[in-house]
């Protein structure tokens, strides 16, 4: 049966750092071509080799463009899948040592984001659950002692003249995935293109026991 298939092709300029290349997904193949003056090196990766192939196998072939010859990338020293599934924003804690003691905020802006410390309570009496983030939607100075959290959809946290409102996965880019790929492997100012590819429908797997080439019925 014929599989879905994805894919994505972007273009970069290395600045000689370490990339995050941020897809969208995991892909099953992955290829990063050079397109320097002189010769085109390509590295290849697939997402086997990183789930199972043996150690220095798992992060990529490099190719240089001038001889052709095929070489393994160190493990850590090529391309490496990566995987969070939401990446949350920068959320301060109400006070740095997590303590019970809340301390006022002066001049609190219109988008700080912060979470309840340690223990402290909802408007119904219950521990504020730690994933829980509020966002400051009317500026101002708080108060010297923390606020009962309002932790419903629409609720708002009044602190003296700021109010807070419960934020959650709206503000997490959800789906951070890609490749990460180490700066060892790219020259600088260099530009790239990478492309992924990727089976929607399931993974390609191993074909155990077929050593003398594919099956007849």
């Amino acid at each position: 049966m014929a599989k879905a298939i994805q894919m994505k092709t972007v273009s970069f300029t290395a600045d000689g750092e370490d990339i995050y290349l941020p897809i969208g997904f995991v892909p099953i193949y992955f290829e990063l071509i050079e397109l320097a003056n002189t010769n085109a090196n390509i590295t290849k990766w697939t997402r086997l080799m990183a789930e199972d192939a043996a150690s220095g196998k798992q992060a990529g072939i490099y190719m240089t463009g001038s001889s052709g010859v095929l070489t393994y990338l160190a493990d850590g020293s090529g391309i490496a899948a990566y995987n969070t599934a939401a990446q949350l924003p920068s959320v301060a804690e109400w006070t740095s040592t997590l303590s019970t003691n809340a301390t006022a905020r002066t001049a609190t802006a219109r988008g700080t984001l912060l979470k309840a410390t340690i223990g402290a309570v909802d408007q119904d009496g219950a521990v504020v659950d730690r994933s829980a983030i509020f966002e400051c939607t009317t500026q101002g100075t708080s108060l010297g002692t923390e606020p009962t959290w309002n932790t419903n959809p629409d609720g708002i946290t009044f602190d003296s003249d700021v109010q807070f409102q419960i934020v959650s996965e709206a503000l997490g880019r959800i789906g951070y995935q890609g490749v990460f790929i180490d700066g060892d492997i790219q020259n600088n100012s260099v530009v790239y293109i990478a492309t992924a590819w990727d089976c929607l429908e399931d993974t390609l797997g191993a074909v155990d026991g077929w050593t003398g080439g594919v099956k007849g019925a």
